[in-house]
């Protein structure tokens, strides 16, 4: 896909009024430009490139003879690419050669996005970033949103792996968030070959880490090799087991890839995963804030982080779903609770504050059941004592259930759902149990 970047292209010309030599008079009287060596190309204005990037990037060469269509190209081209909203070029001219000297004006950091290269297995990052600015000059890790850059890059890419006899084939996708808005990267990737996981290594890993990581990375053997990917299982998977022992800053690197075999349409490689594991840090004390539906003890009760001892932020994470789901049963349906960690690296502790937003607190809206015969719907909806306008309690459904069970065709196997539904605008919460027959 090409897509092509309006700029703005001005040119001027300065002709040097200089005597020659008799014998060595311009080849061209009426377009002294026309087969003039290029002798100097001086750029300005961008803050990105430097003189050394532009000139190949320009499709330009010291000593080369150039006409000002060649110019008229080289400009073209840097336009072209989608990193400048404006290029323009002047040019001089002596029995010396010819001298250049482009004006650009680098387009601005939020229309650059990320380049991903998902699985360039056979390379490290420094090694292929190398060969691609032997190819691509002017690429920096960052590409224009529109522009030939992006095609450029599939281009060389493609040819990396030509030259190292790799048989696949390069492709690349624009990234948006789900939720849509405008693009975060250009994901590059090698198609045609089946790239697998034999296993996992964890490099930097501690000893207590290292054989708990490994054994949530069994279930990867066989896998496709992606980065993003491995990411992403990475963060959901392979942090908690550090933040369970208080290596609070442990924080995991990209991947990298070492090939171990490959034959036709098939290659198995290990996965390297990079871990800064941090130090360990303790428990120093628990402080709630913004709490008044129940008072900082009874909350602390709630909490497992023992002064002293590592501080586990899974364990506390999942204490505050509780929390949450304590001021649920008095009808703070929207109540939520922000772990704010403040470290003490020279001592190596922790001391958590819990901020508190309470909320509003919901009342019971309308109550309907579905999918049961009218004798033992009206068994049920005369047993539910949760009236309209009480303050909801969140656990009050599943007791219910519990209590009317003798209500409920016993002959039938039911999967019962309850569904909640809470209405922000009138602070209330309509309840549906629906009876589902298997």
């Amino acid at each position: 896909m090409k897509i092509n970047t309006p700029f703005v292209l001005l040119v001027s010309c300065l002709l040097w009024i200089t005597p020659a030599p008799a014998q060595k008079s311009p080849r061209n009287k009426s377009s002294p430009i026309a087969g003039y060596k290029l002798v100097g190309l001086k750029v300005a204005g961008t803050q990105r490139y430097t003189e050394k990037e532009i000139l190949p990037a320009s499709g330009l060469a010291l000593g080369q003879n150039v006409a000002e269509a060649d110019l008229q190209e080289a400009a073209r081209r840097l336009g072209d690419t989608g990193l400048f909203t404006d290029v323009s070029y002047s040019f001089s001219f002596s029995p010396l050669g010819t001298k250049v000297d482009f004006q650009l004006t680098d387009i601005e950091e939020g229309k650059l996005v990320p380049a991903h290269f998902e699985n360039f297995v056979w390379f490290t990052d420094a090694q292929l970033l190398s060969e691609i600015q032997k190819r691509v000059p002017l690429f920096k890790l960052l590409v224009p949103v529109g522009g030939t850059m992006p095609d450029h890059l599939e281009e060389a890419l493609q040819a990396i792996l030509d030259e190292k006899r790799i048989p696949a084939r390069v492709d690349y996708l624009r990234e948006a968030p789900q939720e849509g808005g405008s693009l975060i990267g250009i994901s590059y990737r090698v198609e045609a070959l089946e790239i697998h996981i034999r296993e996992v290594e964890f490099h930097g890993a501690t000893p207590d880490q290292l054989p708990p990581l490994q054994a949530a990375a069994r279930r990867l053997a066989g896998s496709t090799y992606v980065r993003s990917s491995l990411a992403k299982v990475a963060e959901i998977n392979f942090l908690p087991i550090c933040l369970q022992r208080g290596y609070l800053k442990a924080a995991f690197g990209d991947s990298q890839a070492r090939v171990v075999t490959q034959s036709e349409g098939e290659v198995e490689v290990d996965a390297i995963l990079p871990l800064t594991p941090g130090k360990i840090y303790s428990t120093s004390g628990v402080e709630w804030k913004g709490n008044k539906v129940y008072p900082s003890d009874d909350l602390l009760r709630q909490i497992h982080l023992p002064t002293g001892q590592p501080a586990d932020a899974v364990r506390l994470s999942g204490d505050l779903e509780k929390v949450a789901k304590l001021y649920h049963t008095k009808g703070y349906m929207t109540a939520h609770i922000t772990p704010k960690p403040v470290l003490d690296d020279e001592h190596s502790t922790v001391r958590y504050d819990l901020d508190v937003v309470e909320g509003e607190q919901f009342k019971m809206g309308e109550f309907e059941i579905i999918g049961l015969d009218t004798q033992a719907k009206a068994h049920l909806q005369g047993s539910w004592k949760l009236s309209e306008g009480q303050p909801y309690d969140s656990e009050y459904p599943n007791k219910f259930l519990e209590e009317t069970s003798r209500f409920v065709p016993a002959s039938v196997p039911w999967d019962i759902k309850v569904h909640e539904a809470v209405n922000e605008k009138d602070k209330t919460v309509d309840v549906t149990i629906r009876f589902i027959a298997r």
